[in-house]
């Protein structure tokens, strides 16, 4: 659900408004090509709002998230953000190195979800994998070091 339409249904069907700062706050992740902390979600937004506030980026962020239209994932003990792709789970492999951020997208976590849900009796309403190590580029210069 990523287009302006479905914002706006999902916000007015809860009740919600898809106010100003809202919107710079949506069309700011849709703009990225990466994953974003409210810091530089807000910073983006300053560039052409200088008075734009952190503040109200958590406040959007916040209602956004509760409308499951945006997904925070803790990466490095910070808060990151994109939209909620609907369907399309994937994951993180985080260079611990270089600090990248790789998204690998699939049904990887099924079984493990399954696992959890008949073996624990635990029913999980998300997921988010993070898996720490040296990406490739890292590892080929490591590699290079005598």
């Amino acid at each position: 659900m990523t287009s302006r339409a479905s914002a706006t249904e999902a916000l007015h069907t809860s009740g919600y408004r898809l106010t100003m700062q809202r919107q710079f706050v949506w069309d700011t992740l849709r703009q990225a090509t990466e994953h974003l902390s409210a810091e530089q979600i807000c910073s983006r937004i300053r560039r052409r709002f200088p008075r734009f506030n952190l503040a109200t980026t958590y406040r959007s962020l916040e209602v956004l998230e509760e409308l499951s239209l945006v997904k925070q994932t803790r990466i490095g003990g910070r808060g990151y953000y994109e939209l909620a792709q609907d369907g399309q789970d994937h994951y993180h492999l985080l260079c611990d190195q270089c600090g990248s951020t790789v998204d690998i997208e699939g049904d990887h976590m099924v079984p493990v979800l399954h696992h959890i849900t008949q073996d624990h009796g635990f029913v999980a309403s998300a997921a988010d994998l993070v898996v720490h190590g040296r990406c490739a580029k890292c590892q080929a210069r490591a590699d290079r070091v005598p």
